[in-house]
């Protein structure tokens, strides 16, 4: 999940898909200059365990790392702060949130107001965390710099009228996060794992 984000941030950053086009059509650079991750704000939504790898990856790709999440963790370098500093302060905002009934809208046109106009949000977790009606407006009408969407309202497929899929500057992805073939392998070994501690009288990962 955490490979996803970044793979999907540099895309954005630096205009890939755009890019490749430019190459197969004998295109040039010209209008394609992107940016650079050093030096940027890097904000997290939800420091579990995906969120805590992405604030690591990101100091590695030299940002300043801000946090939000019910619970607060030690995390070297990272700077918690409440959820309306970190949306209006960071050039990045990547949300790892679960979907409850306190996160579902979490990320609303108001919210988004908030947000820098040079600013991507990076959305992971699940669909309806973010209003998509509110982004799409926020994208077209140049309130957000671009957005990286892994995850919608309902499963892939998508109608076509989708609204956020006609939005400008998106990247978007079938909700492949999780869909790796290292990731497969871990999963499979967790239910071995689960079986044998159910067999042994002592269940975990219960529900």
């Amino acid at each position: 999940m955490a490979d996803l984000v970044f793979g999907m941030l540099i895309s954005r950053y630096r205009n890939l898909e755009a890019c490749e086009n430019a190459v197969r059509t004998g295109g040039t650079k010209a209008g394609l200059i992107g940016f650079e991750l050093e030096g940027k704000t890097f904000g997290i939504v939800g420091a579990g365990a995906i969120g805590c790898r992405v604030a690591r990856i990101a100091q590695a790709f030299g940002c300043t790392v801000y946090a939000w999440s019910r619970t607060q963790k030690k995390i070297e370098g990272v700077t918690w702060t409440d959820l309306d500093t970190l949306l209006s302060t960071c050039d990045i905002v990547s949300l790892h949130v679960p979907l409850t009934e306190e996160t579902r809208g979490l990320i609303n046109a108001e919210k988004l107001s908030l947000m820098k106009p040079s600013a991507v949000l990076i959305n992971t977790a699940r669909g309806p965390v973010v209003d998509a009606a509110a982004l799409s407006d926020a994208l077209n009408e140049g309130r957000l710099a671009g957005a990286c969407i892994d995850v919608f309202d309902t499963e892939p497929p998508l109608p076509s009228d989708t609204p956020l899929l006609q939005a400008k500057n998106l990247t978007a992805a079938p909700h492949i996060g999780f869909a790796t073939n290292e990731a497969f392998l871990k999963r499979a070994h967790l239910v071995f794992e689960n079986i044998r501690a159910f067999l042994d009288g002592s269940p975990k990962n219960c529900v």
